[in-house]
Protein backbone atom coordinates (compact mmCIF):
# COMPACT_ATOMS: atom_id res chain seq x y z
CA UNK A 1 0.00 0.00 0.00
CA UNK A 2 1.28 3.06 -0.79
CA UNK A 3 1.37 5.96 1.84
CA UNK A 4 2.69 9.39 1.71
CA UNK A 5 3.47 10.78 4.54
CA UNK A 6 2.12 14.42 5.25
CA UNK A 7 5.74 14.91 6.63
CA UNK A 8 7.71 13.55 4.28
CA UNK A 9 10.32 16.15 3.05
CA UNK A 10 10.36 14.83 -0.93
CA UNK A 11 7.71 16.81 -1.93
CA UNK A 12 8.95 17.32 -4.93
CA UNK A 13 9.47 13.77 -5.95
CA UNK A 14 6.21 13.15 -4.64
CA UNK A 15 4.62 15.72 -6.71
CA UNK A 16 6.05 14.75 -9.95
CA UNK A 17 4.78 11.01 -8.86
CA UNK A 18 1.25 12.49 -8.91
CA UNK A 19 1.85 14.29 -11.97
CA UNK A 20 3.22 11.18 -13.40
CA UNK A 21 0.22 9.47 -13.18
CA UNK A 22 -2.17 12.05 -14.14
CA UNK A 23 -0.88 12.78 -17.80
CA UNK A 24 -4.17 14.43 -18.99
CA UNK A 25 -4.01 16.90 -16.42
CA UNK A 26 -0.59 17.95 -17.68
CA UNK A 27 -2.22 18.27 -20.72
CA UNK A 28 -4.58 20.09 -19.74
CA UNK A 29 -2.75 22.75 -17.63
CA UNK A 30 0.43 23.07 -20.73
CA UNK A 31 -2.23 24.15 -23.22
CA UNK A 32 -4.27 26.51 -21.02
CA UNK A 33 -0.96 28.10 -19.93
CA UNK A 34 -0.03 28.05 -23.60
CA UNK A 35 -2.77 29.79 -24.91
CA UNK A 36 -3.01 32.25 -22.21
CA UNK A 37 0.50 33.46 -22.97
CA UNK A 38 0.65 33.66 -26.48
CA UNK A 39 -2.87 35.09 -26.67
CA UNK A 40 -2.14 37.75 -24.49
CA UNK A 41 1.03 38.50 -26.39
CA UNK A 42 -1.56 38.35 -29.71
CA UNK A 43 -3.44 41.05 -28.45
CA UNK A 44 -1.10 43.38 -27.31
CA UNK A 45 1.14 43.46 -29.62
CA UNK A 46 -1.85 43.48 -32.78
CA UNK A 47 -4.57 44.98 -30.93
CA UNK A 48 -4.53 47.35 -33.98
CA UNK A 49 -4.70 44.94 -36.97
CA UNK A 50 -8.44 44.07 -38.07
CA UNK A 51 -9.93 40.82 -36.64
CA UNK A 52 -8.82 39.40 -40.62
CA UNK A 53 -4.93 39.52 -38.96
CA UNK A 54 -5.81 38.59 -35.18
CA UNK A 55 -7.00 35.18 -36.54
CA UNK A 56 -4.20 34.12 -38.50
CA UNK A 57 -1.50 35.47 -35.76
CA UNK A 58 -4.22 33.43 -33.52
CA UNK A 59 -3.88 29.99 -35.18
CA UNK A 60 -0.29 30.77 -35.50
CA UNK A 61 0.08 30.50 -32.09
CA UNK A 62 -2.24 27.69 -31.07
CA UNK A 63 -0.41 25.95 -33.38
CA UNK A 64 3.15 26.65 -31.69
CA UNK A 65 1.39 25.65 -28.44
CA UNK A 66 0.36 22.24 -29.75
CA UNK A 67 3.52 21.56 -31.18
CA UNK A 68 5.43 22.01 -27.49
CA UNK A 69 2.57 20.33 -26.08
CA UNK A 70 2.83 17.42 -28.18
CA UNK A 71 6.54 17.12 -27.82
CA UNK A 72 6.94 17.53 -24.03
CA UNK A 73 7.66 14.14 -21.84
CA UNK A 74 4.51 11.59 -20.78
CA UNK A 75 1.96 13.80 -23.13
CA UNK A 76 -0.40 11.79 -25.50
CA UNK A 77 -0.54 12.74 -29.11
CA UNK A 78 -2.37 15.54 -30.33
CA UNK A 79 -4.42 13.81 -32.12
CA UNK A 80 -5.75 11.81 -29.22
CA UNK A 81 -7.29 14.89 -27.67
CA UNK A 82 -10.71 14.84 -28.31
CA UNK A 83 -11.70 18.76 -28.59
CA UNK A 84 -8.65 19.30 -30.87
CA UNK A 85 -9.62 16.79 -33.53
CA UNK A 86 -12.88 18.34 -34.17
CA UNK A 87 -11.26 21.58 -34.82
CA UNK A 88 -10.81 22.15 -38.66
CA UNK A 89 -7.08 21.98 -39.94
CA UNK A 90 -4.51 24.85 -38.86
CA UNK A 91 -2.35 26.52 -41.50
CA UNK A 92 1.14 25.89 -40.43
CA UNK A 93 3.25 28.34 -39.69
CA UNK A 94 5.20 27.92 -43.18
CA UNK A 95 1.61 28.07 -45.26
CA UNK A 96 1.39 31.61 -43.86
CA UNK A 97 3.54 33.51 -45.77
CA UNK A 98 4.59 37.54 -45.56
CA UNK A 99 2.57 38.19 -48.96
CA UNK A 100 -0.83 36.74 -47.71
CA UNK A 101 -0.88 38.94 -44.60
CA UNK A 102 0.34 42.10 -46.07
CA UNK A 103 -2.71 41.47 -48.85
CA UNK A 104 -5.01 41.32 -45.93
CA UNK A 105 -3.46 44.31 -44.54
CA UNK A 106 -4.11 46.13 -47.67
CA UNK A 107 -7.65 44.94 -47.91
CA UNK A 108 -8.33 46.85 -45.04
CA UNK A 109 -6.81 49.84 -45.82
CA UNK A 110 -8.55 52.94 -44.41
CA UNK A 111 -10.03 55.46 -47.32
CA UNK A 112 -7.95 58.64 -47.09
CA UNK A 113 -9.59 61.31 -45.18
CA UNK A 114 -7.91 64.28 -47.41
CA UNK A 115 -10.36 64.37 -50.30
CA UNK A 116 -11.58 66.89 -52.57
CA UNK A 117 -15.59 67.77 -51.87
CA UNK A 118 -18.48 68.74 -53.95
CA UNK A 119 -20.60 71.45 -52.71
CA UNK A 120 -23.97 71.47 -54.36
CA UNK A 121 -26.24 75.09 -54.67
CA UNK A 122 -29.26 76.12 -55.51
CA UNK A 123 -29.53 79.40 -57.18
CA UNK A 124 -31.68 81.63 -55.28
CA UNK A 125 -33.17 85.08 -56.61
CA UNK A 126 -30.83 87.99 -56.83
CA UNK A 127 -27.62 85.20 -56.51
CA UNK A 128 -24.32 86.05 -58.10
CA UNK A 129 -21.07 83.43 -58.29
CA UNK A 130 -19.88 85.95 -56.18
CA UNK A 131 -22.10 85.58 -53.31
CA UNK A 132 -22.27 81.41 -54.29
CA UNK A 133 -18.44 81.18 -53.75
CA UNK A 134 -18.59 82.90 -50.59
CA UNK A 135 -20.93 80.44 -49.00
CA UNK A 136 -18.45 77.96 -50.22
CA UNK A 137 -15.93 79.20 -48.31
CA UNK A 138 -14.00 80.22 -51.24
CA UNK A 139 -12.16 83.43 -52.46
CA UNK A 140 -14.97 85.33 -53.84
CA UNK A 141 -12.13 87.03 -56.05
CA UNK A 142 -12.81 83.55 -58.12
CA UNK A 143 -15.90 84.91 -59.75
CA UNK A 144 -13.33 87.95 -61.99
CA UNK A 145 -11.10 85.53 -62.70
CA UNK A 146 -13.70 82.86 -64.22
CA UNK A 147 -16.20 85.34 -66.09
CA UNK A 148 -13.63 86.88 -67.77
CA UNK A 149 -13.91 83.91 -70.41
CA UNK A 150 -16.32 84.33 -73.40
CA UNK A 151 -18.46 80.89 -72.45
CA UNK A 152 -18.54 81.56 -68.50
CA UNK A 153 -20.57 84.91 -68.78
CA UNK A 154 -23.22 82.75 -69.08
CA UNK A 155 -22.87 82.97 -65.35
CA UNK A 156 -23.21 86.27 -64.82
CA UNK A 157 -27.47 85.73 -65.52
CA UNK A 158 -27.82 82.44 -62.79
CA UNK A 159 -31.61 81.04 -63.20
CA UNK A 160 -33.32 81.01 -59.28
CA UNK A 161 -33.67 77.40 -58.82
CA UNK A 162 -30.91 75.60 -61.25
CA UNK A 163 -28.17 73.78 -59.22
CA UNK A 164 -24.21 75.04 -59.45
CA UNK A 165 -21.74 72.43 -58.12
CA UNK A 166 -18.65 73.50 -56.94
CA UNK A 167 -15.49 70.60 -56.28
CA UNK A 168 -12.86 72.02 -53.51
CA UNK A 169 -9.61 70.23 -53.61
CA UNK A 170 -8.79 68.95 -49.73
CA UNK A 171 -7.85 71.92 -48.31
CA UNK A 172 -10.94 73.28 -48.96
CA UNK A 173 -9.47 76.59 -50.11
CA UNK A 174 -9.24 76.06 -53.82
CA UNK A 175 -11.99 75.16 -56.49
CA UNK A 176 -11.00 72.33 -58.94
CA UNK A 177 -14.02 72.15 -60.55
CA UNK A 178 -16.94 74.20 -61.47
CA UNK A 179 -20.37 73.01 -63.09
CA UNK A 180 -23.52 74.71 -64.37
CA UNK A 181 -26.55 73.26 -65.84
CA UNK A 182 -27.29 75.75 -68.80
CA UNK A 183 -30.52 74.08 -70.31
CA UNK A 184 -31.21 70.44 -70.83
CA UNK A 185 -28.68 70.12 -73.24
CA UNK A 186 -25.69 72.55 -72.40
CA UNK A 187 -24.04 72.31 -69.12
CA UNK A 188 -21.00 74.58 -68.69
CA UNK A 189 -17.64 73.15 -66.97
CA UNK A 190 -15.07 75.16 -65.57
CA UNK A 191 -12.10 73.33 -64.10
CA UNK A 192 -8.03 74.57 -62.98
CA UNK A 193 -5.47 72.43 -63.74
CA UNK A 194 -1.88 74.12 -62.53
CA UNK A 195 -3.58 77.39 -61.34
CA UNK A 196 -4.79 78.03 -65.26
CA UNK A 197 -9.13 78.00 -65.67
CA UNK A 198 -10.06 75.70 -68.68
CA UNK A 199 -13.38 76.60 -69.45
CA UNK A 200 -15.90 74.26 -72.04
CA UNK A 201 -19.47 73.51 -72.82
CA UNK A 202 -20.96 70.17 -72.99
CA UNK A 203 -23.79 69.70 -75.61
CA UNK A 204 -26.27 66.60 -75.23
CA UNK A 205 -27.99 65.80 -78.58
CA UNK A 206 -31.47 64.59 -77.77
CA UNK A 207 -33.19 61.55 -78.91
CA UNK A 208 -36.15 62.89 -81.48
CA UNK A 209 -39.21 60.63 -82.03
CA UNK A 210 -41.58 61.58 -84.71
CA UNK A 211 -45.30 60.88 -83.89
CA UNK A 212 -48.31 61.30 -85.93
CA UNK A 213 -51.68 62.23 -84.91
CA UNK A 214 -54.84 63.29 -87.01
CA UNK A 215 -58.24 64.06 -86.57
CA UNK A 216 -61.87 64.87 -88.03
CA UNK A 217 -63.35 68.40 -87.26
CA UNK A 218 -66.67 68.67 -85.41
CA UNK A 219 -66.75 71.66 -83.92
CA UNK A 220 -63.40 73.92 -83.73
CA UNK A 221 -60.28 72.81 -85.04
CA UNK A 222 -58.88 73.09 -80.99
CA UNK A 223 -61.38 70.53 -79.69
CA UNK A 224 -61.35 67.82 -82.80
CA UNK A 225 -57.15 67.95 -82.02
CA UNK A 226 -57.42 67.50 -78.01
CA UNK A 227 -59.78 65.00 -79.08
CA UNK A 228 -56.94 63.31 -81.00
CA UNK A 229 -54.41 63.57 -78.48
CA UNK A 230 -52.58 66.68 -79.97
CA UNK A 231 -50.49 68.01 -77.13
CA UNK A 232 -52.49 71.60 -76.88
CA UNK A 233 -49.06 73.25 -77.79
CA UNK A 234 -48.92 72.19 -80.66
CA UNK A 235 -52.04 73.30 -82.27
CA UNK A 236 -51.45 77.30 -82.57
CA UNK A 237 -48.82 76.04 -84.57
CA UNK A 238 -50.74 73.95 -86.81
CA UNK A 239 -53.26 77.16 -87.28
CA UNK A 240 -50.50 79.34 -87.80
CA UNK A 241 -49.25 77.50 -90.46
CA UNK A 242 -52.34 77.81 -92.20
CA UNK A 243 -53.72 80.94 -91.44
CA UNK A 244 -52.72 82.33 -95.09
CA UNK A 245 -54.41 79.86 -96.60
CA UNK A 246 -57.39 78.98 -94.68
CA UNK A 247 -59.66 80.92 -92.01
CA UNK A 248 -60.05 78.52 -89.19
CA UNK A 249 -62.93 80.77 -88.12
CA UNK A 250 -64.68 79.16 -90.84
CA UNK A 251 -64.04 75.38 -90.74
CA UNK A 252 -66.83 73.14 -90.59
CA UNK A 253 -67.70 69.44 -89.76
CA UNK A 254 -66.32 67.11 -92.21
CA UNK A 255 -62.91 69.35 -93.02
CA UNK A 256 -59.63 67.30 -91.43
CA UNK A 257 -56.11 67.69 -90.53
CA UNK A 258 -53.12 65.60 -89.99
CA UNK A 259 -49.40 66.00 -88.68
CA UNK A 260 -46.37 64.74 -88.52
CA UNK A 261 -44.81 66.26 -85.03
CA UNK A 262 -40.88 65.94 -83.43
CA UNK A 263 -41.08 65.04 -79.16
CA UNK A 264 -37.49 65.49 -78.14
CA UNK A 265 -36.20 63.50 -74.96
CA UNK A 266 -32.92 63.72 -73.27
CA UNK A 267 -32.65 60.14 -71.02
CA UNK A 268 -36.33 59.82 -71.26
CA UNK A 269 -37.28 63.17 -69.96
CA UNK A 270 -39.41 65.54 -72.27
CA UNK A 271 -37.77 69.05 -73.25
CA UNK A 272 -38.24 71.62 -74.90
CA UNK A 273 -41.58 72.25 -77.21
CA UNK A 274 -42.93 69.91 -79.89
CA UNK A 275 -42.45 70.76 -83.29
CA UNK A 276 -44.43 70.26 -86.54
CA UNK A 277 -42.48 68.39 -88.97
CA UNK A 278 -45.21 68.37 -91.68
CA UNK A 279 -48.89 68.56 -91.77
CA UNK A 280 -52.38 68.81 -94.38
CA UNK A 281 -55.35 70.79 -93.65
CA UNK A 282 -58.22 69.40 -95.99
CA UNK A 283 -61.13 72.71 -96.28
CA UNK A 284 -63.85 72.85 -98.56
CA UNK A 285 -62.48 70.19 -100.73
CA UNK A 286 -58.95 71.62 -101.28
CA UNK A 287 -55.81 69.89 -99.66
CA UNK A 288 -53.02 72.38 -98.11
CA UNK A 289 -49.87 71.08 -97.42
CA UNK A 290 -46.94 72.71 -94.98
CA UNK A 291 -43.58 71.34 -93.98
CA UNK A 292 -41.89 72.56 -90.69
CA UNK A 293 -37.77 72.73 -91.03
CA UNK A 294 -35.91 74.55 -88.14
CA UNK A 295 -32.86 76.33 -89.22
CA UNK A 296 -28.98 75.48 -87.58
CA UNK A 297 -29.85 79.04 -85.91
CA UNK A 298 -32.92 77.10 -84.32
CA UNK A 299 -35.63 78.79 -85.84
CA UNK A 300 -38.83 77.14 -87.03
CA UNK A 301 -40.65 78.01 -90.27
CA UNK A 302 -43.18 76.56 -92.32
CA UNK A 303 -42.91 76.25 -96.06
CA UNK A 304 -44.76 74.79 -98.74
CA UNK A 305 -43.94 71.53 -100.40
CA UNK A 306 -42.19 73.57 -102.86
CA UNK A 307 -39.99 75.71 -100.59
CA UNK A 308 -41.65 79.03 -100.20
CA UNK A 309 -42.17 79.95 -96.96
CA UNK A 310 -46.34 80.28 -95.86
CA UNK A 311 -45.88 83.69 -95.05
CA UNK A 312 -45.99 86.23 -97.46
CA UNK A 313 -43.01 88.33 -98.63
CA UNK A 314 -45.50 91.14 -98.05
CA UNK A 315 -48.08 92.13 -95.02
CA UNK A 316 -50.72 93.77 -96.50
CA UNK A 317 -51.59 96.34 -93.66
CA UNK A 318 -48.38 98.86 -92.73
CA UNK A 319 -51.19 100.14 -89.59
CA UNK A 320 -52.57 97.16 -88.15
CA UNK A 321 -54.84 99.49 -85.20
CA UNK A 322 -56.29 101.97 -87.91
CA UNK A 323 -59.79 103.60 -87.10
CA UNK A 324 -61.23 102.89 -90.85
CA UNK A 325 -59.68 103.33 -94.76
CA UNK A 326 -60.30 107.70 -95.59
CA UNK A 327 -59.91 107.27 -99.33
CA UNK A 328 -58.62 103.66 -101.45
CA UNK A 329 -57.34 103.37 -104.71
CA UNK A 330 -58.28 105.02 -107.64
CA UNK A 331 -57.90 106.45 -111.06
CA UNK A 332 -59.89 109.56 -110.88
CA UNK A 333 -61.00 111.16 -107.26
CA UNK A 334 -61.94 114.22 -105.69
CA UNK A 335 -59.06 115.75 -103.94
CA UNK A 336 -60.87 117.36 -100.66
CA UNK A 337 -58.22 119.92 -100.27
CA UNK A 338 -57.29 120.78 -103.96
CA UNK A 339 -60.80 120.60 -105.04
CA UNK A 340 -60.07 118.75 -108.28
CA UNK A 341 -60.15 115.25 -109.62
CA UNK A 342 -57.18 113.08 -110.11
CA UNK A 343 -55.94 110.02 -109.58
CA UNK A 344 -55.21 108.79 -105.87
CA UNK A 345 -52.51 105.98 -106.13
CA UNK A 346 -52.40 104.96 -102.51
CA UNK A 347 -55.39 104.27 -99.56
CA UNK A 348 -55.45 106.50 -97.00
CA UNK A 349 -55.49 104.33 -93.41
CA UNK A 350 -57.30 107.02 -90.86
CA UNK A 351 -55.45 106.43 -87.51
CA UNK A 352 -54.57 108.88 -84.52
CA UNK A 353 -51.37 110.75 -84.83
CA UNK A 354 -48.57 108.73 -83.59
CA UNK A 355 -49.89 105.23 -84.71
CA UNK A 356 -46.65 103.43 -85.29
CA UNK A 357 -46.07 102.59 -89.13
CA UNK A 358 -44.55 99.21 -90.26
CA UNK A 359 -42.39 98.06 -93.29
CA UNK A 360 -44.41 95.79 -95.13
CA UNK A 361 -41.57 93.78 -96.22
CA UNK A 362 -38.17 93.15 -96.02
CA UNK A 363 -36.68 95.68 -98.19
CA UNK A 364 -34.27 98.93 -98.55
CA UNK A 365 -34.98 102.06 -97.96
CA UNK A 366 -34.59 104.25 -100.72
CA UNK A 367 -35.54 108.27 -99.42
CA UNK A 368 -36.46 109.56 -96.25
CA UNK A 369 -37.94 113.34 -96.77
CA UNK A 370 -40.11 115.45 -97.78
CA UNK A 371 -41.79 114.56 -101.11
CA UNK A 372 -43.84 117.57 -102.26
CA UNK A 373 -47.80 117.42 -101.01
CA UNK A 374 -47.12 113.65 -99.53
CA UNK A 375 -45.06 115.86 -96.43
CA UNK A 376 -42.80 113.50 -94.53
CA UNK A 377 -42.40 110.39 -96.58
CA UNK A 378 -40.30 107.01 -96.41
CA UNK A 379 -39.87 105.05 -99.73
CA UNK A 380 -38.77 101.76 -99.87
CA UNK A 381 -37.48 99.04 -102.27
CA UNK A 382 -37.43 94.95 -103.03
CA UNK A 383 -36.81 94.20 -106.26
CA UNK A 384 -39.74 95.25 -108.33
CA UNK A 385 -41.60 96.28 -105.75
CA UNK A 386 -41.80 100.20 -104.41
CA UNK A 387 -43.85 101.00 -101.13
CA UNK A 388 -44.08 104.16 -100.10
CA UNK A 389 -45.22 105.28 -96.85
CA UNK A 390 -46.87 109.06 -96.72
CA UNK A 391 -47.91 112.16 -94.58
CA UNK A 392 -45.87 111.60 -91.18
CA UNK A 393 -45.43 112.94 -87.85
CA UNK A 394 -41.90 111.54 -87.90
CA UNK A 395 -39.40 108.37 -89.12
CA UNK A 396 -38.02 106.07 -86.31
CA UNK A 397 -34.39 106.90 -84.77
CA UNK A 398 -32.94 103.98 -87.17
CA UNK A 399 -34.08 104.40 -90.44
CA UNK A 400 -32.08 106.33 -92.76
CA UNK A 401 -31.62 105.95 -96.74
CA UNK A 402 -29.61 102.86 -97.50
CA UNK A 403 -31.07 100.89 -94.24
CA UNK A 404 -31.78 97.32 -94.81
CA UNK A 405 -35.20 96.72 -92.91
CA UNK A 406 -37.33 93.70 -91.82
CA UNK A 407 -41.18 92.94 -92.32
CA UNK A 408 -42.98 94.65 -89.44
CA UNK A 409 -40.35 96.62 -88.00
CA UNK A 410 -41.30 100.31 -87.00
CA UNK A 411 -40.48 102.88 -89.74
CA UNK A 412 -42.31 106.03 -89.03
CA UNK A 413 -45.39 107.46 -86.84
CA UNK A 414 -48.83 108.93 -88.50
CA UNK A 415 -49.10 112.10 -88.94
CA UNK A 416 -50.93 114.98 -91.04
CA UNK A 417 -47.65 116.55 -93.09
CA UNK A 418 -48.25 117.94 -96.50
CA UNK A 419 -51.70 118.00 -97.69
CA UNK A 420 -53.83 116.14 -95.45
CA UNK A 421 -56.89 116.90 -93.94
CA UNK A 422 -55.95 115.03 -90.31
CA UNK A 423 -53.97 111.84 -89.18
CA UNK A 424 -53.68 109.20 -91.35
CA UNK A 425 -50.86 107.09 -93.52
CA UNK A 426 -51.04 106.96 -97.55
CA UNK A 427 -49.65 104.23 -98.66
CA UNK A 428 -48.60 103.05 -101.97
CA UNK A 429 -47.90 99.87 -103.75
CA UNK A 430 -45.78 99.83 -107.17
CA UNK A 431 -44.74 97.38 -109.29
CA UNK A 432 -42.08 97.74 -112.18
CA UNK A 433 -43.27 101.84 -111.33
CA UNK A 434 -47.14 100.71 -112.38
CA UNK A 435 -49.52 101.75 -109.05
CA UNK A 436 -51.60 99.20 -108.03
CA UNK A 437 -54.12 98.71 -105.16
CA UNK A 438 -52.74 97.56 -101.94
CA UNK A 439 -55.51 96.20 -100.73
CA UNK A 440 -56.10 93.73 -103.97
CA UNK A 441 -52.94 93.22 -105.59
CA UNK A 442 -52.20 89.90 -104.94
CA UNK A 443 -49.07 89.56 -102.94
CA UNK A 444 -46.32 87.30 -104.06
CA UNK A 445 -45.73 84.47 -102.58
CA UNK A 446 -43.01 83.80 -99.11
CA UNK A 447 -39.80 83.66 -99.94
CA UNK A 448 -37.96 80.82 -100.94
CA UNK A 449 -35.84 78.51 -98.17
CA UNK A 450 -32.56 79.99 -98.10
CA UNK A 451 -30.48 78.33 -100.56
CA UNK A 452 -27.60 77.07 -97.55
CA UNK A 453 -30.46 75.14 -96.49
CA UNK A 454 -32.39 74.01 -99.53
CA UNK A 455 -30.23 70.69 -99.35
CA UNK A 456 -31.42 69.36 -95.90
CA UNK A 457 -34.58 70.89 -96.50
Amino acid sequence: MDYISPNNNNDASTKEMAFGRNPWLVSYFLVLFGVLVFGSTVAIKFSKKSEVIQQIDIAIADQNVLQQVASAPGIAPVSSVAPVSTVAPIPSVASVDNKQVVLAVAELKEVPKDVPKTLIFTVRSKDNLGRILKRSGLDVKIAASVLKFKQARVLKGLHAGKKISLTLDPTKTKLQELTYEINDLDTLIVTAKNDIWHVKTKHIEPTVNTKYASATIKGSIYTAGKNAGVPSKLMPQLVSAFSNKVNVNKLRSGDSFALFYKEHTVNGKKIGDNQIAAAELRHDGQLHRVIGFTDPHGRTNFYTPDGHSVEPSFIRYPVTNFKYIGSRFSVARHHPLLDIIRAHRGVDFTADRGTPVRATCNGRVTYVGRHGGHGKTIIMERGPYTTLFAHLSKYSDVIFPGKHVKRGDVIGYVGSSGLATGPHLHYEFHINGVPHDPLKVKLPAGEMIAAEYRGRF
